[in-house]
């Protein structure tokens, strides 16, 4: 389990480099300069990603990704197409889960770039005005907004679909495969898979709230009220 969570980290920190440079600009084209700032940049994003670990254990260990019912449905989508073996899955049906993941990389992808170009061009009013038209901010505020939400959905959507690739045989033998068989799976993505999931899962404040120590606010909010998903008032063993 340690080990899944350092590839985790280590994709972040792959992840943070676009954006480091971004930041700074034209310095990133002297090599001198780009090997300081990726030096000082990429320690300072270890230092902040390392402090996800005990988070990610802590998510991992309490079985939280299979509590949450969206959040199992973004796992199942990435591992399903891997479970061959388990439920006996044939060629034709590898291949078309396999497409189903693919599709849901991609949009992922374009959205991701798509919410980039929203934020860049908040960016960019408020550069060019000093109190940009609210209308205007509006706008690219609900894209990101629309963007994020079809994010969090797609893996949900995938699921649904890949589970009318399976028989009612292969559904059912899923049914009854218990959290430890799930998450041994899970811990066999690959690095370039593992984080869109967990990106999926989170979204992007998410990440950002875990790679800070915390986590996201509607966790907290269910653990200092003892409510479930449902609304239910629940005791915590203690």
């Amino acid at each position: 389990m340690y080990t899944v969570i350092k590839r985790l980290v280590l994709g972040l920190t792959l992840l943070s480099m676009p954006a480091l440079a971004q930041q700074h600009g034209h310095q990133m084209m002297r090599p001198d300069t780009a090997r300081g700032m990726m030096q000082g940049g990429m320690m300072g994003q270890m230092g902040m990603m390392m402090q996800m670990m005990p988070r990610m254990m802590g998510i991992m260990q309490q079985g939280m990704m299979m509590q949450n019912p969206l959040h199992h449905a973004t796992m199942m989508a990435f591992v399903l197409p891997a479970m061959a073996d388990t439920l006996g899955l044939s060629e034709q049906q590898q291949r078309q889960l396999g497409e189903l993941k693919q599709r849901m990389l991609q949009a992922h992808r374009a959205r991701q770039q798509e919410i980039r170009q929203h934020q860049q061009a908040l960016q960019a009013l408020f550069q060019s005005e000093q109190q940009p038209d609210p209308a205007a901010l509006r706008e690219h505020l609900q894209a990101i907004a629309r963007l994020e939400v079809d994010d969090r959905l797609a893996p949900y959507e995938t699921f649904r679909q890949m589970l009318q690739v399976l028989n009612d045989a292969q559904r059912e033998r899923l049914r009854g495969m218990q959290p430890h068989q799930l998450m041994a799976y899970m811990m066999r993505l690959p690095m370039m898979e593992m984080m869109p999931m967990m990106h999926m899962m989170h979204g992007r404040e998410g990440m950002m709230q875990m790679m800070q120590g915390g986590m996201p606010m509607h966790r907290q909010m269910e653990g200092q009220h003892g409510h479930d998903q449902d609304g239910h008032h629940h005791h915590r063993p203690r």
